[in-house]
């Protein structure tokens, strides 16, 4: 009987012995919480996706008249495209080429076909093409000549046409090829167009 006290009592002590008094844990202090980030007026704005394309070809539409002047500025008019599309992150492969037109229907049906990438006509000559060969761009402030891109070649998409509505409107050498073509013609983006009433 003895021998069964001093075990119960040895396993009492073992079970006491695990049942030691637990500390209170203390608890973490929390963590402070995130500070939130205020963007700066000066911070850059997120660069867009850059977008290479091998070539690209543009014809602007002058008056005869305006022909031999613009045809002299044809090389400065590249190099004014090329420096306003690579700003806005549009690479070429090869240097833009820049034509002139004098014909709209002509230079309309190019577009259509995709014997040229992007062109400057009369809103009845686009008219002709916006349904299924080219899209507005940019617009003069009077609504009735317009920039417009081919819809022939897939890449020439929404994303190139938002770049290169940035790099005419936004850049210096985009603004000075502009200026070039049309001075004192002021464009818009042709997705500003008002209302009709």
């Amino acid at each position: 009987m003895k021998g069964r006290i001093v075990w119960v009592l040895a396993a009492v002590c073992l079970l006491l012995a695990g049942c030691r008094r637990a500390e209170p844990e203390t608890p973490p202090e929390p963590s402070p919480p995130p500070a939130s980030v205020q963007p700066e007026e000066n911070q850059p704005a997120e660069k867009p996706r850059p977008l290479f394309l091998e070539s690209l070809s543009v014809e602007v539409m002058v008056d005869w008249e305006d022909a031999d002047r613009m045809l002299g500025s044809l090389d400065e008019l590249s190099r004014l495209l090329d420096g306003a599309l690579e700003e806005v992150g549009c690479t070429l492969g090869e240097p833009a080429t820049v034509t002139i037109g004098t014909a709209g229907g002509i230079t309309a049906q190019a577009l259509a076909d995709g014997g040229v990438d992007v062109a400057f006509l009369p809103a009845e000559d686009l008219l002709t093409t916006e349904e299924d060969a080219a899209v507005g761009v940019l617009m003069n402030t009077d609504q009735d000549f317009f920039l417009a891109a081919s819809t022939a070649r897939e890449e020439l998409d929404e994303h190139f046409r938002s770049l290169l509505e940035n790099a005419l409107t936004m850049t210096e050498d985009g603004q000075a090829f502009l200026e070039t073509c049309y001075p004192g013609v002021e464009f818009i983006r042709a997705a500003e167009r008002p209302a009709e009433s």
